[in-house]
């Protein structure tokens, strides 16, 4: 399956509406979420409810709209790896948590899907950031689909990877799996204090 899917057929239609229909074909709440203190991520079968925190609320909406943009899907092992990697090669302005949660999923990528995310992460790297403009939530609501993906630099094909893209992805790649990792080796490294003061 491909990680990327059809855009809205009417490429004239506003954000807000391409926002609406994206919500209700993936059985999102009105709001994608924003509003509740959990939020849903699907593993294949398995759903897991994650606590939802004011940070990652904020950037829900920006991270939606490059859902609708970019075509992206919002399967876990499809295409929300690619658009992490998509949304690292384009910047992710000062949303702590979006750069965190976003390395985390490149990192994973990396092993699941390598070609994919590297493909993302180069059309990131040629095109600009959504989280880093000053227009309000309800101002992108009301530009078309095509308006922002001319202003995000999307409606051109895909680029071909130079050296400096393929040097980055390398540094982000490297950055990402250091992420990814470290929550396992601060477990590991924990159980291990505990076991020692437990044999001691």
């Amino acid at each position: 399956m491909s990680e990327r899917r059809p855009f809205p057929s009417s490429h004239d239609g506003r954000i807000g509406d391409a926002l609406t229909h994206h919500y209700v074909a993936h059985g999102l709440p009105p709001d994608g979420g924003e509003s509740d203190p959990w939020f849903r991520v699907k593993i294949g079968p398995i759903a897991l409810r994650l606590p939802n925190p004011p940070a990652r609320r904020r950037a829900v909406f920006f991270h939606d709209v490059n859902h609708v943009v970019t075509g992206y899907n919002t399967l876990f092992s499809d295409g929300e790896m690619a658009i992490a990697a998509f949304e690292v090669g384009s910047g992710c302005g000062p949303f702590a948590i979006v750069w965190y949660v976003n390395l985390s999923m490149f990192g994973l990528g990396l092993i699941v899907t390598p070609r994919r995310v590297f493909r993302a992460f180069v059309r990131g790297r040629h095109a600009a950031s959504i989280y880093h403009r000053s227009d309000s939530k309800e101002a992108l609501s009301a530009l078309t689909v095509d308006e922002l993906r001319s202003q995000l630099r999307l409606e051109r094909p895909d680029p071909a990877a130079g050296v400096s893209d393929w040097l980055a992805f390398t540094t982000w790649g490297l950055a990402a799996l250091t992420v990814m990792a470290a929550p396992f080796v601060a477990v590991l490294l924990a159980l291990r204090a505990i076991v020692g003061l437990v044999t001691a």
